[in-house]
């Protein structure tokens, strides 16, 4: 591992703490607010399904398809033109310097972000200083990327609102023996999520990391190439930033999920994480980059739309909905920004 590549590796390590941080205790939080589980063992149970899941259906299988996504917005002919590993290096510093720096302000500010958009709109800004906008694979960022912004809570939405309808259908066959069955299947529910969530999250960050090996050094020539020659060091890496993550922040978003948006009872808290839950692993199938705040949020809100749609926070949906459209083009726009900049600088020869 070169310098170079050793300063991406770190950056997209801080970038997968974030996740886990700030956005890992998403996949517990119905859990623990229908009190399916108490809130420390949930928590114990997600961090050890979310370090175990990635090294197993990920690396052991060899199964990249949401990093290969991330690395795939740029055209890998474009990437073979690099004139120099400096160029390659700055690229990729100042894609994580703009993704770090406005998930940094968007918390500070109390915004609600999408890691995913964030990264790849940090991603495409800095591609287009550095290899032009034509390098830009634009179909796979219209169809897995600015198309999920709205296309991912709908469809969480309505997966929401329908087994919440029909699970009012069932209830009046239900009896109270009933709510047992429902919380152990709740937390199953919270076991596939979170490992679902951790494979999307750990890629992401892996995602930039394999872009790194194919840029800063002299071994693969294609992000392909790349996942197969990882080290299982480095994927253990991201395994423990996002667990670790989630253990020194998990509580700091369940009752927003849980509560702020929508106040659930055990049965709606069910259905809304076997909404999440089945979105979650479609896009990880289908190597869609998603973020785990997006799904959560937009499944409860499908449910309390089946319950009593006016009980839903609406002020609070539409802050939610408002940022998610905000976070990509910021994010691009700060990206080729500070790439930019940072090639000015360098140019200048002031670094």
């Amino acid at each position: 591992m070169t310098v170079y590549t050793a300063v991406i590796f770190a950056l997209a390590l801080a970038f997968t703490f974030y996740m886990g941080y700030f956005d890992g205790a998403n996949a517990v939080a119905t859990c623990i607010v229908s009190r399916s589980l108490k809130p420390y063992t949930a928590l114990i149970v997600a961090a050890i399904v979310k370090f175990a899941a990635p090294l197993l259906l990920c690396y052991l299988i060899g199964s990249y398809s949401v990093a290969q996504t991330v690395a795939g917005v740029i055209d890998g002919g474009a990437l073979l033109t690099l004139p120099s590993r400096t160029v390659g290096f700055i690229f990729l510093l100042s894609t994580m310097i703009a993704v770090l720096g406005w998930l940094t302000l968007s918390l500070f500010l109390n915004v609600p972000n999408s890691t995913s958009h964030t990264l790849l709109g940090g991603l495409v800004g800095a591609a287009m200083v550095t290899f032009g906008a034509s390098s830009v694979d634009w179909m796979q960022v219209g169809i897995k990327v600015i198309l999920m912004v709205f296309l991912a809570p709908v469809l969480c939405m309505a997966f929401g609102f329908i087994l919440q309808k029909l699970m009012l259908k069932l209830s009046v066959w239900l009896t109270r023996d009933a709510a047992g069955v429902v919380k152990g299947a709740q937390v199953v529910n919270m076991t596939v999520l979170s490992g679902a969530v951790s494979m999307n999250n750990t890629q992401k960050g892996l995602g930039v990391y394999l872009l790194s090996c194919v840029l800063l050094t002299d071994g693969a020539t294609s992000v392909a190439e790349a996942s197969k020659e990882l080290n299982v060091w480095v994927m253990i890496g991201f395994c423990l930033a996002i667990m670790l993550g989630l253990l020194l922040g998990g509580f700091r978003l369940i009752s927003t999920i849980g509560s702020k948006i929508y106040r659930l009872n055990l049965m709606q808290a069910y259905v809304s994480s076997t909404s999440s839950m089945i979105v979650s692993v479609v896009t990880n199938v289908t190597g869609i980059p998603v973020s785990t705040g997006q799904i959560t949020s937009s499944s409860i809100i499908g449910v309390g739309m089946a319950s009593k749609a006016r009980n839903v926070k609406w002020k609070r949906v539409f802050k939610i909905f408002s940022s998610w459209l905000l976070t990509f083009p910021a994010a691009c726009a700060l990206g080729a920004g500070i790439c930019a900049l940072l090639n000015a600088i360098i140019a200048g020869g002031l670094f």
